[in-house]
């Protein structure tokens, strides 16, 4: 069975909310430093990752409703699930990810892949 020891909220969680291990360890992050705002410069640094790429996966956590966005004067971000569930989720999807790493991994590359998000986002225009 897929996911064995993964609680079925984290698992729902996974499916719903994280399309990648790097997204995953943004959000990890967040949660780890919840108390603060982050930019997309600072996150640029912290992951040595593409701009166009991080600043997509924290409009995407917006929208999802597990980040807050605000400006400060720049555009910062800072973890705020929008519910207690969510934050539970959460919280349990970081204690397996401590515990069952690969069993985590799995779960996230074995969801089905969304052929028409995947040929869209080939045609979205990045800045930069």
């Amino acid at each position: 069975m897929q996911g064995e020891g993964i609680p079925d909220d984290v698992k729902q969680f996974i499916y719903r909310y994280i399309s990648s291990v790097m997204q995953l360890e943004v959000l990890l992050f967040l949660l780890n430093h919840s108390s603060q705002t982050w930019s997309v410069s600072a996150l640029v640094r912290e992951f040595r990752v593409d701009q166009g790429w991080i600043e997509n996966e924290l409009e995407d956590l917006c929208t999802v409703g597990l980040l807050k966005t605000s400006m400060n004067p720049e555009r910062t971000y800072q973890l705020m699930p929008a519910s207690a569930d969510q934050e539970r989720a959460l919280q349990g999807l970081a204690k397996a990810y401590a515990d069952r790493r690969v069993t985590v991994t799995s779960l996230i590359y074995s969801k089905p892949v969304d052929n028409i998000r995947v040929f869209a986002d080939a045609f979205k225009l990045r800045k930069g």
